[in-house]
């Protein structure tokens, strides 16, 4: 198999994953935190992690089997993968102890505000929504552009029981951050 830009897609998959694996080892092992709380995820954050995992595998397939082409699609589909897969490494690291995969009652050490968080609440999400749109991009099969439909309204529902933990656990400091950085992506606002 040739390795081109048709394979960064799928590269950039396997960097993320590879990455949240080790992230959370890391964290287990330094702190003794368990960051793993999709495990113990019930109702519709239960739903949100079991489709969100579903659409990764299925867009990594898509992404693997992508047809190798040169096109201008295949250089977008590489460049977007790179920078999704990059925002989502850098906001892992800057988290720091913070980091989780799912939310858990009692479970929210502190929000980051830093880094990537100044200009995303959820830099993260959106690194892995370009990933997967680069997957699709290079595919371009129905099934990708579907899983990549399912993976993004997946994020926002988790989005959403992210805010409302964060915002139950820190209150007036969180909904200040709220209304300084915007949710998805863009400049903070002047306070």
């Amino acid at each position: 198999m040739m390795i081109g830009l048709h394979s960064a897609p799928f590269l950039a998959m396997v960097a993320f994953v590879v990455a949240t694996l080790v992230r959370g080892m890391a964290i287990r092992r330094a702190t003794g935190d368990r960051p793993w709380a999709f495990a113990s995820a019930k109702g519709v954050q239960r739903i949100a992690g079991s489709s969100f995992a579903l659409c990764v595998a299925a867009l990594l397939v898509a992404a693997a089997l992508a047809p190798a082409n040169g096109t201008n699609l295949a250089v977008l589909a590489a460049i977007v993968s790179l920078a999704g897969a990059a925002i989502v490494i850098v906001a892992q690291m800057q988290m720091g102890r913070a980091w989780r995969v799912g939310v858990r009652e009692g479970d929210a050490p502190l929000f980051v505000s830093h880094g990537l968080f100044r200009f995303s609440r959820n830099p993260i999400f959106v690194g892995m929504m370009l990933v997967g749109l680069s997957a699709a991009i290079v595919s371009d099969t129905w099934w990708s552009w579907s899983a990549l439909v399912l993976f993004v309204l997946s994020c926002i529902v988790q989005v959403r029981i992210e805010e409302a933990h964060l915002e139950a656990s820190f209150g007036d400091a969180y909904r200040a951050f709220c209304r300084q950085v915007p949710r998805w992506l863009g400049l903070a606002r002047s306070a």
